[in-house]
């Protein structure tokens, strides 16, 4: 072991930098908060690529005289605490005084400012932390930050980003998020001199959260409130037949800040609980008012998580809040302050009639009635021969979602949904290698109106989709038409399979683009996936049997898209051993 020795001070500082600015989006977040902080009631950003080259946010907030900005690109300084009790009764954005600092130790910044009482304001030029230049400027009241070349001098950070397109959207996200905390201040983005958010100052929450989330969401949305002593819940949820297949769509807000925290996620979802299918997420905003005294803000580097003093109650205020609004007249579970309910991370899975639509399987319904009244055959020219699935007998279906069958030595138990996940996955894989796509051509175009990250991704992808038959075009800003469907698809849910499809992309669960036919293949996995019949689905033994049939007609394959086993294969000696027939 080496000698112990103090850090070089550049050193210090890019470690610093690394736990707070972690690609261009938080240099996005941590700019914004100041903004919010100085009581800004306009901000524009502006980027350019990744954000690696330019990130640009003005406001037009208090601003900072000359003695302020000099100490405000210092470490730790800052105007929202004096002392250790001020630190456990935070109400501002930003506290530590290390935004600011970090972002300067790693990039090259020009900041502008001018408070309302200056003639003009005050301009330093920055590169990793030293002040290059100072000078005079005239400019309007507020701040201006200009971050250039971010991580020129720590390439090894840039290895780790993604592509300008997620990059970008991680950064529309943030701004998604400010939105919906404060929407009496208006924001927008530009990247590549393009605005893709502009978000003017609204009047309620209502408003505000139909500009980011989108017009047709909002009109259903159920409003929440609920007050307690030291903590008001309130907010907009979805209904229950409005869902996503991610968590993507929770939007949780503690004293107005942005949190991603998992107990908050999870009683959400709790305030769902035997509403959603499995592997469905509700769709909510939610705030948290509590008192500051009860919440430690600063538990996370970036201020991204928070912990609180009695969790228990305010994951059941949460919970039964929400399922309060979602039914008024139910019997709500009694949660005892301080006292945490026993609970997991997802709701239980209970199917309710009337809350969602399965979509029907290729293998129940064989043809699709085009505009002309013909009935066309949705499956490829395969031809079924005996095989691997279908020379086995049905037995039985076990809990609506495994098929049971059997041939002489051995019990199957079959995954339906992977199964059909993957004979869908290979008709779409042969349609698009065919060249010729059989598509139904809808009467009314399916609307369906984005949101501008949702548009965005679209853009990216309608191209690909366009080759499985899914023709869908721009319909306005950040709508678009569905003009089309594949007959494989005929009578899914081509809304909620292009929601998600989208989302995937976003939250990073498809690969970011790259080999073309990779790429599309990874769309088709995850299009079969949400078109597939789900578990839960009763099928009958005939509707059983016709799927280890249409296994064999694509292959007899022994896993889903994704790579998972279709099925578990248990001998019958196995078996028998288990019963004690067998030593």
């Amino acid at each position: 072991m080496g000698k112990i020795k103090v850090l070089p001070q550049e050193l210090i500082n890019q470690i610093a930098a690394g736990e707070v600015i972690e690609r261009p989006a938080s240099v996005v977040k941590e700019l914004l908060e100041n903004s919010l902080d100085a009581g800004a009631k306009s901000v524009d950003v502006e980027m350019n690529g990744s954000g690696l080259e330019l990130i640009r946010v003005s406001d037009d907030g208090a601003g900072m005289s000359e003695e302020e900005l000099e100490l405000a690109i210092q470490r730790h300084a800052t105007s929202k605490i004096k002392s250790i009790d001020d630190l456990f009764a935070i109400r501002s954005l930003g506290f530590r005084g290390e935004a600011l600092p970090s972002i300067l130790a790693v990039s090259k910044v020009a900041i502008s400012s001018r408070t309302q009482s200056s003639p003009h304001g005050y301009s330093f030029t920055i590169e990793a932390g030293e002040v290059l230049k100072r000078s005079k400027k005239g400019m309007p009241m507020g701040t201006i930050v200009e971050v250039a070349d971010l991580f020129f001098n720590t390439p090894a950070r840039k290895k780790f980003l993604k592509t300008s397109a997620t990059e970008q959207r991680h950064a529309m996200d943030v701004i998604s998020r400010y939105a919906i905390a404060c929407p009496q201040v208006r924001f927008s983005l530009q990247i590549n001199s393009r605005y893709l958010l502009s978000f003017a100052s609204a009047s309620d929450l209502k408003d505000r959260v139909a500009s980011v989330l989108g017009g047709m969401r909002a009109k259903d949305l159920i409003p929440l409130n609920q007050e307690k002593p030291g903590i008001t819940v309130y907010g907009l949820i979805a209904p229950p037949s409005e869902t996503r297949s991610n968590r993507g769509g929770i939007y949780t807000f503690v004293n107005s800040r942005s949190v991603r925290d998992a107990l908050l996620g999870a009683a959400v979802i709790e305030g769902y609980s035997g509403m959603l299918m499995k592997g469905r997420y509700p769709i909510a905003v939610v705030f948290i008012d509590i008192d500051p005294h009860e919440v430690d803000v600063n538990v996370h580097p970036s201020k991204a998580e928070v912990r609180f003093r009695h969790a228990g109650a305010v994951f059941g205020i949460i919970a039964s809040t929400i399922g309060e609004a979602l039914a008024p007249s139910s019997v709500q579970k009694d949660y005892s302050f301080g006292i945490a309910p026993t609970h997991k991370d997802t709701p239980r899975h209970d199917i309710k009639e009337g809350h969602c639509e399965e979509p029907k399987a290729s293998w129940q319904s064989r043809g699709v009635q085009g505009q002309d009244g013909n009935l066309f055959d949705e499956r490829p020219s395969l031809q079924p021969v005996p095989g691997f699935y279908s020379s086995k007998a049905v037995i039985g279906i076990f809990h609506n979602t495994y098929v049971l069958f059997q041939d002489d030595l051995s019990l199957y138990i079959l995954d339906q949904h992977a199964a059909h996940e993957r004979v869908t996955f290979e008709r779409l894989k042969t349609v698009y290698a065919s060249g010729i796509v059989k598509k139904q051509l809808l009467l009314n175009p399916i609307i369906l109106e984005l949101s501008r990250p949702e548009f965005s991704v679209f853009e990216e992808i309608a191209g690909y989709i366009a080759k499985i038959g899914i023709e869908a075009e721009p319909f306005g800003s950040t709508t678009i038409a569905v003009r089309a469907v594949p007959h494989l698809l005929a009578g899914s849910d081509i809304s909620r399979i292009i929601h998600d499809l989208l989302h995937e992309v976003m939250d990073g669960m498809l690969h970011e683009k790259r080999e073309r036919v990779k790429h599309l293949e990874e769309l088709m996995a995850s299009i079969a996936c949400h078109a597939s019949v789900r578990a839960g689905k009763a099928l009958s033994p005939a509707e059983a049997a016709a799927l280890l049939r249409e296994l064999d007609e694509v292959g007899s394959p022994l896993t889903c898209p994704h790579g998972r086993p279709l099925y578990k294969k248990i001998g019958r000696d196995e078996i028998e051993r288990w019963i004690g027939r067998r030593p």
